[in-house]
């Protein structure tokens, strides 16, 4: 998962297969599945993004000099308080729907767990530019965190699963670039295509940018008319659907994949015949029954007995949100807004193109370099950053050299550092520091981790910029950085 957001667990892209299901070949429909799939990250980043260009209209923050110009009284609609809340409850309702989501693929499927991701979108979205009440805005705000919550535990399991082999890691890489692609999107279209004018100046309409989410969740929403996984399918006993999934999503001989897949269904039916083998003995024989049990026993691991590696993957986990990531995400313009008179939209869009290009050339280098390396790399990036903003902030105090592209420079380098190293390694971490039966729930307590710390980071942003000035918010975060990287 980009963006330390939590969701996709441990199989999504580790799937085994034989060397004769590595040189399968995806049919058309499969690159058609992946690519609906991949708006489900899309619509992540486009969500996260979204406050960055709204944040001055829905405020009803003026721009010029003589005379000031305010944005129109439709657009103006929150309070700054309200507009933190608007922003930072995103992340409740994401933890809501990540537990939700992970019910939601293991009882209904795959594809149908992203079609419910699609309508929670749908109806948020459109929400968003229809209300204009502020606790309406701010309900349907966090149900547009539902929707993100379900779709990043379920997209990068089901494109991990119906790919083959082969594109397994190109797979993992287009939900990471769609998710970079998303917020660069909606900063770009906020800026320059869903505007209104006002005595010459511009403001982002967000309630037109808001459909534009909209027509995203009806892409999404096709998502039921592709194959569900086989993978899925066998697990629940289907060896037979599993099979017919499988070669609508092939081009050529299936029979090694159809043979993993009979393998799974069996060792599911057979695991249900002990579970009733186990039970019969419990209610007729003692001895029985502990003597099915010691045929099939193993070595079962506990949280406890992982101690090290939990606090090592949650560790790494609250460094990557109480870097600041989200508020920095959710609150560019503003930021660049800080420098002075300069271009906001023009620098912000630019940020966000930075972070999809070193998003692409992290996909490259994850599994080339070694973890710790790049998360030091990562940590000590983001910590000059934010120690060049600091500087920045308090040379224009005290009248020294500080020119107004230096801001857009060091946040161009902090998402450098983050997508580089900082965005993805924690959650590769996860996957590879804990046993089969212990991933799920240290996964859990992951993933809360991570949305509790970004809405508390969300919602102290601004209260830190008025009590430390933004130097001093700029320097804590570079502090918290410095403290991850000897961590």
């Amino acid at each position: 998962d980009v963006n330390g957001v939590p969701g996709s667990s441990r199989s999504s892209f580790g799937v085994q297969s034989s060397n004769a299901a590595y040189q399968q070949v995806g049919s058309c429909r499969l690159f058609v599945a992946v690519a609906v799939c991949c708006i489900s990250p899309l619509l992540f980043g486009f969500s996260l993004g979204f406050t960055s260009p709204a944040q001055a209209s829905m405020e009803g923050r003026a721009k010029g000099s003589r005379p000031r110009v305010y944005p129109p009284s439709s657009l103006d609609v929150f309070t700054p308080a309200q507009f933190t809340m608007f922003a930072a409850l995103f992340n409740f309702g994401a933890l809501f729907g990540a537990f939700v989501g992970s019910a939601a693929m293991e009882r209904f499927g795959r594809k149908r767990a992203l079609a419910i991701s699609a309508a929670a979108h749908g109806v948020a979205w459109f929400g968003t530019s229809l209300a204009s009440d502020p606790a309406l805005l701010v309900l349907v705000r966090a149900l547009t965190g539902v929707g993100v919550g379900i779709g990043s535990s379920a997209a990068p399991c089901y494109a991990g699963e119906v790919a083959t082999a082969r594109l397994r890691s190109v797979v993992a890489a287009a939900c990471q670039v769609s998710f970079a692609l998303g917020i660069l999107l909606v900063n770009a279209v906020g800026a320059y295509v869903t505007i209104v004018e006002a005595s010459g100046e511009t403001f982002t309409d967000w309630r037109r940018l808001s459909l534009l989410g909209v027509s995203f969740a009806a892409l999404l929403s096709l998502i039921i008319l592709m194959p569900e996984s086989p993978r899925w399918l066998a697990h629940q006993g289907h060896a037979q659907a599993a099979k017919l999934a499988l070669r609508k999503l092939r081009s050529g001989d299936t029979s090694a994949e159809e043979a993993d897949l009979a393998g799974i269904a069996a060792a599911i039916e057979a695991d249900r015949r002990l579970g009733a083998a186990m039970s019969s003995a419990a209610t007729a024989d003692v001895e029985q029954r502990s003597e099915v049990s010691l045929a099939s026993s193993r070595r079962d691991y506990s949280l406890s007995d992982c101690k090290r590696s939990l606090v090592v993957s949650v560790g790494v986990i609250f460094f990557q949100q109480f870097s600041g990531i989200n508020a920095i995400m959710m609150f560019t313009s503003c930021i660049v807004s800080q420098a002075g008179k300069v271009d906001i939209e023009l620098y912000a869009v630019i940020v966000m193109a930075v972070q999809l290009l070193f998003t692409v050339v992290a996909c490259a280098i994850v599994d080339r370099v070694g973890r710790r390396q790049l998360l030091q790399i990562a940590c000590a990036t983001m910590c000059l950053a934010h120690l060049g903003l600091s500087y920045f902030h308090t040379a224009q105090v005290h009248s020294l050299w500080s020119p107004t592209w230096l801001v857009p420079a060091f946040l161009c380098l902090y998402v450098v550092g983050f997508s580089a190293g900082m965005g993805p390694i924690p959650w590769v971490l996860l996957a590879e520091v804990f046993p089969e039966d212990v991933v799920g729930v240290a996964s859990c307590i992951a993933t809360t981790v991570a949305w509790v710390s970004s809405f508390v980071v969300c919602m102290a942003f601004r209260d830190l910029q008025a009590m430390l000035g933004l130097d001093g918010a700029f320097m804590l975060l570079g502090i918290l950085c410095f403290l991850g990287f000897t961590f």
